[in-house]
């Protein structure tokens, strides 16, 4: 057996795959068929692009939507009942002035922050209809699965690639930093990451077998606005950045959703 690893950029981020299979032809497929995934999902979920499904949903505020956008919405959701909407898809974090994706905001950065809009984050008011697939949103209430869609994806991903080949032993999907491992490395031992200190500098060392990781931080992606430096964790009391001493959370768990949302609840509210 063998670590074939591969990255290309996509959903705004470096995106890292790596799969222990005999041969560099089965790695190929299964990689291929990952980045198609994310990829796909892209231009699905993405609120930067203005034909998404995303994009349309929020819009028009009704729309008949795909399976995908249905399970990532319900999935949100019950992270949002889950953190007591310390993770919520309903937060606007473009209106702290995150209008472009990050690479664009640091290579076109903005001094402007548009003016403060009360707005509809009651997730329970998203009317779903199962039977036809409609989601309708309220009035002034619009969608961003941004804050869970990379965990959710990395775990989802590594089940469906793991499921494509059994003569492969391990598997990394990492999207962004947040990733799911499944099985062991090429020396048949648990796959090693460093999780960084960002007050320290210190890189902590920690296997996972099997598990999601998500780290999410206040320090790594920061925009100047003409209201200061802004970041992309929002509380959910004041539609603002949390005032908290907390700069980073990392969480290990068997899922990716739960991972995502779990980093946003320690950011907002402490531990």
């Amino acid at each position: 057996m063998k670590e074939y690893s591969y990255e290309e950029r996509h959903m705004g981020t470096a995106v890292s795959l790596s799969f222990v299979c005999p041969n560099q032809i089965t790695a190929d497929t299964m990689a291929h068929s990952a980045f198609t995934i994310i990829k796909n999902y892209e231009q699905r979920f993405s609120r930067f692009l203005l034909t998404s499904e995303l994009s349309q949903l929020n819009q028009a505020g009704t729309s008949i939507v795909s399976a995908e956008f249905l399970t990532v919405l319900k999935r949100s959701l019950e992270m949002a009942t889950l953190t007591k909407n310390n993770f919520n898809p309903l937060l606007q974090v473009k209106l702290l002035g995150y209008t472009d994706s990050y690479s664009q905001l640091k290579t076109n950065p903005s001094k402007n922050i548009l003016p403060y809009v009360s707005y509809n984050t009651d997730h329970t008011q998203c009317d779903i209809h199962e039977k036809t697939s409609r989601v309708t949103l309220k009035q002034n209430q619009q969608l961003d699965f941004g804050g869970i869609l990379k965990g959710y994806l990395a775990t989802e991903i590594a089940d469906i690639v793991m499921d494509m080949n059994d003569t492969c032993t391990g598997c990394i999907i990492n999207i962004g930093g947040d990733l799911a491992t499944r099985g062991v490395d090429e020396l048949h031992q648990p796959f090693i990451f460093h999780l960084y200190n960002p007050i320290t500098g210190i890189e902590l060392p920690i296997a996972i077998t099997n598990k999601s990781l998500a780290t999410s931080g206040t320090y790594a992606r920061e925009w100047q606005t003409d209201d200061g430096i802004k970041n992309h964790i929002v509380d959910e009391h004041t539609h603002r950045n949390p005032k908290t001493d907390i700069v980073a959370v990392s969480i290990i768990a068997d899922d990716g959703a739960l991972t995502e949302a779990l980093t946003k609840l320690f950011l907002t509210r402490g531990v």
